[in-house]
């Protein structure tokens, strides 16, 4: 048994049974991003420090891309195989490459769900953070929520010259503070645009469920609301949300 230490042996006494348990793997350490990665694959996870500016171009990431407190990401033209995550980051700019005439070539995409909580700023040299020109999470939800007052978001509109974002099931944009512009975008599944208190447009987009305003409590100012449809319930139809 001395050679066997990896694993540990746990006998019942009381109920005469022998159980193995086996000693987990230790978790990869996730690639630090404090400046540029470009044209390159990366197992695992990329995690941005607070305070630093990361920037991924043209790059495959293997599993999940953390945002700390404080970080700044850019993403162009990258995929992500897990999830976004991004907590209390300063600013967020997720766009695509290749980008000529109506369309681009490389979006990026998130193949997981993409979660961002309170975002405190914007990004250096724009006005506002964003998602861009035919970024895609394809694998879950869309949630940006309890965004700061000087961090206002773009989600396919005047930002955006190519074009709007879709998302393979929900998108939910609640309890932000900072004025927010959903357009030219789809979703397969409901929009609840809900508790947001630095006003908003909902413009041109599609649900594939329903589009739902104020679920979690009412927008405050109320968004202005145009040329949405859903496959149900469209609460934005009279031209508010």
């Amino acid at each position: 048994m001395t050679k066997l230490w990896k694993l540990a042996l746990v006998a019942s006494v009381g109920m005469g049974s022998i159980g193995v348990l086996a000693v987990p793997a230790a978790q990869a350490v996730p690639t630090p991003c404090t400046g540029t990665i470009s044209n390159t694959r990366v197992a695992g996870d990329v995690e941005v420090p607070g305070g630093a500016t990361c920037t991924l171009s043209n790059v495959a990431v293997g599993n999940r891309v953390l945002v700390d407190p404080g970080g700044n990401l850019v993403m162009l033209g990258t995929s992500v195989a897990g999830n976004l995550v991004a907590t209390q980051p300063a600013s967020i700019r997720i766009d695509s490459l290749g980008c000529a005439g109506t369309s681009c070539t490389t979006p990026s995409v998130v193949r997981g769900a993409a979660n961002i909580d309170g975002t405190t700023s914007i990004p250096a040299g724009l006005t506002k953070n964003s998602i861009c020109n035919g970024s895609k999470v394809t694998g879950s939800n869309l949630v940006i929520t309890n965004s700061a007052s000087a961090a206002p978001w773009d989600l396919g509109g005047s930002t955006c010259s190519f074009g709007g974002i879709s998302v393979f099931s929900v998108t939910r944009i609640q309890n932000n503070a900072g004025n927010v512009t959903l357009a030219n975008s789809r979703s397969g599944d409901n929009i609840n645009v809900s508790a947001n208190t630095g006003g908003g447009s909902l413009v041109n987009n599609h649900s594939g469920g329903s589009i739902l305003c104020g679920g979690a409590g009412a927008n405050n100012p109320v968004w202005t609301a145009s040329g949405n449809s859903a496959a149900f319930t469209n609460q934005s139809k009279l031209g508010t949300c």
